[in-house]
């Protein structure tokens, strides 16, 4: 029996050399039975991978660098007090409870001033990362917003609206310069701009200034020195949203800003600005420490801007559609409504003329038309065929091209 065995395996062995053998002289074939001839290809990379490549940054070249001011202790990562924190928790049951009924009251406005001075500001250039604020103004650099500011405008006599951090103002809204506020000592100087990196429409890579106010003694903003007047937010019709960044710098000692004022503070051409050119000539006198922002649209108020303040026809923007893709027609389709199937070839003028013509044909001059409340109620007369019955029910519901023939009430 046992020498059965040895003589079993080893015929087993040389068979399985055999089918191995059979098995690398024939071509690979996949699951879709086409034939793969020489060697496997390397693995395939997803298009994931393929945009990180392409996307690489140098770690050194491309370093994000703090030009703002170094957050607080109180600022950074509390991962080490997690323990404390939960006993904390812990001993504080009456508080949790009362949270859990909804009988807690807090002072907002201490929370609010408690998490500016520890996540506030690494939260904010979250945001502001988000929305592309500093690779717009400062390339790879950013800052903590340190010194939060409060932005304001009036809106009414009783109601303020104000300017957090991408909130949507309308551009009527913000016609006159707004009110700010920031913790500041009386012998500090400060530099405060606004300025839109959408709204340039003579360079895709500058600024629009729309305010710059230098030399400001603490936070007094009406004492400083009024380098460019205020212009109003005017973003252009069809474009979408714009945004608006007010930006406060801290000066290390009085500033010449004479070169920055403009002889036409109206003229778009002069109005052209770069955040990024402005820091490097005073990187060594200013820092950046406050930031806020909103979003703007257009509304009817930005006509009388262009027409009145600027003295500028008013551009538009829309978005021509490329015409309708339609196969080649055939002279037989197959389960195709006929009528319909011959419309997607007729020209759009014979279309309109031919809906002009219906319109007219049921419009009275003197006396209004009133839309039936049940349209489709009278049976039609006689009989009809079923392509013709389907264009009348469009017709009276205004589908298709009769969208613009159903009577208003």
């Amino acid at each position: 029996m046992a020498v059965s065995a040895n003589v079993a395996c080893k015929v087993a062995k040389q068979a399985l050399l055999q089918c191995r053998c059979i098995l690398s002289v024939q071509p690979r074939r996949n699951r879709h039975k086409s034939i793969f001839r020489g060697k496997w290809p390397e693995e395939a990379k997803t298009f994931q991978q393929r945009l990180d490549e392409l996307n690489a940054k140098d770690p050194e070249l491309d370093r994000a660098i703090n030009i703002g001011f170094p957050l607080g202790k109180n600022s950074g990562d509390r991962s080490n007090d997690a323990k404390k924190l939960q006993q904390w928790i812990k001993s504080k049951t009456s508080l949790e409870s009362a949270a859990r009924l909804r009988h807690l009251k807090l002072d907002l406005e201490t929370v609010k001033e408690k998490w500016q001075n520890e996540k506030g500001p690494s939260h904010l250039r979250t945001i502001a990362e988000h929305y592309g604020i500093f690779d717009d103004l400062f390339g790879s650099a950013f800052f903590y917003n340190t010194n939060p500011l409060t932005v304001c405008y009036d809106y009414d006599e009783e109601f303020v609206t104000p300017v957090y951090y991408g909130n949507k103002i309308p551009p009527a809204e913000a016609a006159v310069h707004p009110f700010i506020d920031y913790k500041s000592d009386a012998e500090t100087l400060w530099t405060l701009i606004m300025s839109c990196p959408d709204g340039n429409l003579q360079h895709n890579d500058k600024e629009c200034l729309h305010w710059f106010v230098g030399n400001i003694p603490g936070s007094q903003i009406d004492k400083g020195e009024t380098v460019c007047d205020y212009l109003q937010p005017f973003p252009v019709r069809g474009v979408g949203y714009l945004r608006y960044i007010f930006v406060l710098y801290k000066q290390n000692g009085k500033m010449d800003f004479s070169k920055f004022k403009k002889s036409d503070s109206m003229s778009l051409q002069e109005r052209t600005f770069s955040t990024l050119e402005f820091y490097r000539q005073h990187q060594d006198n200013i820092t950046p420490a406050g930031l806020a922002f909103f979003q703007s649209r257009w509304d009817s108020s930005v006509r009388s801007i262009f027409h009145d303040v600027l003295g500028i026809p008013e551009p538009s923007y829309e978005f021509i559609r490329p015409p309708n893709y339609h196969p080649q027609q055939k002279r037989y389709p197959h389960k195709q409504p006929f009528n319909l199937y011959l419309d997607r070839y007729r020209d759009v003028k014979d279309i309109q003329e031919e809906v002009l013509k219906e319109h007219l044909k049921k419009t009275d001059p003197f006396q209004p038309t009133v839309e039936p409340k049940y349209p489709n109620i009278y049976p039609h007369a006689g009989y009809i065929p079923s392509w013709l019955k389907t264009r009348i029910q469009n017709m009276r519901f205004g589908r298709h091209q009769w969208k613009h023939l159903k009577p208003e009430v």
